[in-house]
């Protein structure tokens, strides 16, 4: 039986709500972009297999499950398909009894059909996830354009495997001025199931009712970050197929929803989670379409951002730790567990080697690009979770919290289809170059503030831990500034900008340079910002940063980066583009 819950138990037979004499045997899954969840419903007429999965073991136990079916009573198969992504259905591929149509018949939307008729490998996301893909046959087309014309009215269908089937299409309005095409399909007089088109995620997506429950497909994550952007996606058919779906939810003659991918979900809590998939739809106009080429670039730009974020999240832990162990020195063991409390250090450490191991798999394997860009998609949205970001700018340098904020919010964003964030504007370079040195070359809390703040304990207390937990990165390095006596316009990003600086000067000092010169300078039509610092033989912190990364975040910040290493020093070369003389005023 069913749970008292409303979830269905996986890999049991129980019946199905609202339908009389039908039974169902769900599979299901964790989510993974390897297989989706599967579905198979008996009834006195018919056996129907909602999406068989992408794993030929998958299909195979399925398989045994319908010939015991059917060695109690022979009834004709039919698979059907919530959307042609490979994941919904390859596994079967590798069984023969899945391959006739006097076995089982395949249905799908028409679109769909199309598509693995041709071994379309774009948009059933097999090129994309490196699978090889055979043509195959749907003998049951859903939701034709043919038989829209002859809306409302039944049709006959004969099939290979014995099965006389009737078909009623009309439109059903869900909210006013629209509405989604749907098909009643009867196999027998009791056996009837709704199709509904809700394309959006695919073009050939489908929601199947059966009695009170729902089968709805990847609708659940068509906005998720990796998802959003897929061959054949689209925001509008998006938009529309979710308000459809929760119309239907709203006529309350469903009891469960059951996705693609995860658990299934009470019909309440499933429209509450739809409406806020379609807010995240609704800011998702435009973005690139996820195909091989930006899945490989997203990948790399992962690998490059980890590194970064490893090293950032590396040195705030630190700083922090050290604040902590200063406290429970000066006798605050109470404020030095606090400390702690604010980055969860271990867990942190655990989602960076995690990913780490993953993606020395992923290369060890050549794996395809996509599996790497959603584990940092993951690894990423759990790290933001895991550390307080406002509590922290009062511990430790703010700068630093924001640039880790900044590194993760860009990935994701990028990982969405959208281009990572700039904001860039008509910038005096030299004044915000010498702000940037001198806030990391003096303490962030004075001498003079710590005295004035001596009668107050709370806020002293605040500025001893701001004073012990941003050390200033240059206050032991000679640095020189040299700029002319004129002021140099650029447009810039100045957060990147910064960032990218701050990056340089900490690579700069952390393989041994003790002195840097920061040079700006206009050459034509170009501000040149130079950063030389001596190049340490042998020094056992020397580690080179990410090559890609600095260049990728230059490039955000609007300008170019080279770098050059000669005997004895280390060059970095920003060329921004310079804003002409007559364009500075007004």
């Amino acid at each position: 039986m069913p749970a008292g819950n409303g979830q269905l138990i996986s890999h049991e037979w129980q019946p199905v709500a609202e339908a009389a004499g039908a039974t169902i045997y769900p599979l299901i899954r964790k989510i993974d972009t390897i297989s989706s969840n599967s579905y198979i419903i008996e009834t006195r007429d018919v056996i129907l297999l909602i999406d068989p999965g992408g794993l030929a073991d998958q299909a195979g136990h399925i398989l045994q499950v319908i010939s015991e079916c059917r060695s109690d009573r022979d009834r004709p198969v039919f698979v059907f398909l919530t959307h042609a992504h490979i994941d919904h259905f390859v596994g079967a591929q590798d069984i023969p009894a899945f391959a006739y149509p006097e076995s089982a018949v395949f249905s799908v939307q028409e679109a769909g059909a199309d598509a693995l008729e041709k071994g379309d490998g774009k948009m059933t996301q097999a090129d994309l996830l490196g699978v090889s893909l055979v043509p195959m046959k749907a003998g049951f087309r859903l939701l034709t354009r043919q038989r829209a014309e002859f809306s409302g009215s039944p049709v006959s269908l004969s099939f290979a495997n014995g099965a006389e089937v009737t078909v009623v299409q009309d439109q059903v309005e869900t909210e006013p001025g629209a509405g989604l095409v749907r098909e009643r399909i009867s196999f027998g007089p009791a056996s009837a199931i709704e199709v509904y088109h809700t394309p959006g995620h695919s073009p050939d997506s489908i929601c199947i009712r059966i009695g009170g429950l729902l089968f709805i497909g990847d609708i659940l994550f068509a906005a998720n970050p990796g998802i959003a952007g897929l061959c054949g996606w689209s925001q509008e058919a998006l938009v529309g197929s979710l308000a459809g779906i929760g119309s239907i939810l709203s006529a309350g003659e469903i009891q469960t929803v059951c996705p693609g991918h995860g658990r299934v979900i009470p019909a309440g809590d499933a429209a509450r989670v739809l409406a806020a998939v379609r807010n995240d739809a609704l800011a998702l106009a435009d973005i690139a379409e996820l195909n091989l080429e930006r899945a490989k670039e997203t990948a790399a730009y992962a690998e490059d951002s980890m590194d970064e974020v490893n090293e950032i999240f590396t040195i705030m832990a630190g700083r922090l730790y050290y604040v902590s162990y200063v406290m429970d020195e000066l006798g605050e063991p109470e404020i030095a567990e606090r400390m702690y409390s604010q980055f969860n250090g271990n867990a942190i450490d655990d989602l960076l080697e995690a990913f780490r191991d993953f993606a020395d798999e992923h290369h060890r394997h050549e794996d395809v690009s996509i599996h790497l860009a959603l584990k940092a998609g993951q690894v990423i949205a759990k790290l933001d979770r895991a550390f307080k970001k406002d509590e922290l700018a009062r511990l430790i340098d703010p700068t630093m919290v924001q640039r880790a904020g900044r590194l993760l919010s860009d990935y994701t964003t990028m990982l969405r289809g959208f281009c990572p964030p700039c904001d860039r504007a008509r910038c005096d370079i030299i004044p915000l170059v010498s702000s940037l040195v001198t806030g990391l070359s003096v303490s962030a809390c004075s001498d003079e503030d710590m005295m004035a703040s001596a009668d107050d304990d709370a806020v002293f207390l605040q500025a001893l831990l701001a004073r012990i937990g941003a050390p200033p990165l240059l206050a032991e390095i000679d640095l020189s500034l040299e700029t002319g006596d004129r002021p140099v316009f650029a447009v810039v990003d100045c957060d990147h900008f910064s960032d990218l600086l701050t990056y340089i000067l900490e690579e700069l000092v952390g393989t041994g340079s003790g002195r840097i010169i920061l040079a700006v300078s206009q050459e034509g039509e170009n501000v040149i910002i130079t950063v030389t610092g001596e190049a340490v033989q042998n020094a056992v912190a020397e580690k080179e940063k990410n090559r890609n990364f600095l260049k990728g975040l230059c490039v955000r910040a609007g300008g170019t980066l080279a770098y050059t290493k000669e005997v004895g020093l280390r060059r970095f070369v920003i060329t921004a583009g310079r804003v002409p003389a007559d364009t500075r005023t007004g």
